[in-house]
């Protein structure tokens, strides 16, 4: 009899271990289930070193920007926007972001006005209302005070804008917008890659060892100042859309990225372009400058951009 409960016993242990065998061998055989929202511990969030918004464009060129002893000024945090609060190495970024758009030359590169040839064709120069200026040749205007658009479309290969302080070339495919008001002046490259848009900046507050020779990229503004150039220099409250700023040259001159997608909306002189593109050359203007915007927006993201109000 005892034999027997033995015998019994031993079969049952058999069995539990058999049960419990067959359970773990099915939880090795099926797929785990993942934590749900709210399960688990929380990893450890990855230290923050700019901007989350910012997103750093490619540079249009391997040649160094401008960069000068009198760069770091100390009150650059006002030009992009009053920032408070800084994330470590926010402004290194925001730095490298404007330096991106402008591009030191030697004054070699610029063309000289014996050099401007070819047809004249697809060369159309608007300026707003009230501005002064003098059309020398085909090929050459002389901006006084105001705003000029300057838009040069193949087969023409350049066009030449000069001003008080030097002169502004635009070569083939490109759209720049130029502005001189109050002792500042703004070339603002709409549409033209690489070194398609250059200025020379050699008179009048620039005369003798700084006077730049820069390249702008498309889709940023260059600034120059006969003074230190103020926040209200560099965000002035014209409905554009700016971000990314840098000053330069102690302070006489700034660079910055600037919404060509604002500036086709808010500047008057491309508004009243767009009221005669019924012509063959407008449309073609409006729709370079439109394929820049999108391109632009698609490259290097719309976050950051602020209109000054």
């Amino acid at each position: 009899m005892a034999d027997n409960k033995n015998s019994d016993k031993r079969y049952s242990q058999l069995a539990v271990f058999a049960i419990v065998s067959t359970f773990v061998l099915a939880a090795t055989m099926v797929p785990r289930l993942t934590a749900g929202p709210g399960y688990g511990p929380t990893p450890n969030p990855s230290p923050i070193i700019m901007n989350p918004q910012f997103q750093s464009p490619p540079r249009f060129d391997p040649t160094p920007p401008i960069i000068v002893p009198t760069d770091v000024q100390p009150n650059l945090q006002s030009f992009q926007g009053g920032i408070t609060q800084l994330t470590p190495g926010y402004m290194e970024a925001v730095t490298q972001a404007a330096l991106a758009g402008v591009m030191r030359l030697p004054d070699s590169a610029f063309p000289q006005e014996n050099q401007l040839e070819g047809p004249i064709s697809g060369i159309t120069v608007k300026f707003k209302p009230g501005s002064e200026y003098t059309v020398e040749n085909d090929r050459i205007v002389n901006l006084k005070r105001g705003e000029i658009l300057v838009s040069v479309k193949r087969p023409s290969k350049i066009a030449l804008i000069k001003m008080s302080w030097g002169n502004i070339s635009v070569a083939a495919d490109g759209d720049v917008l130029c502005k001189y008001e109050d002792g500042v002046l703004r070339v603002t490259n709409l549409d033209g890659g690489g070194q398609t848009i250059k200025c020379q900046l050699n008179k009048g507050p620039f005369s003798g060892p700084a006077d730049p020779t820069v390249a702008i990229a498309a889709g940023f503004e260059l600034v120059a100042g006969e003074k230190r150039l103020s926040r209200a220099d560099m965000r002035p409250k014209d409905g554009v859309a700016r971000r990314h700023f840098k000053v330069l040259e102690n302070g006489h001159l700034g660079i910055s990225e600037i919404s060509v997608d604002s500036i086709m909306k808010a500047n008057d002189v491309i508004a009243d372009l767009r009221q005669q593109s019924t012509g063959v050359k407008e449309r073609r203007i409006i729709g370079d400058m439109s394929k820049m915007a999108a391109i632009l927006n698609l490259k290097n993201s719309t976050q950051g951009f602020k209109v000054e109000e």
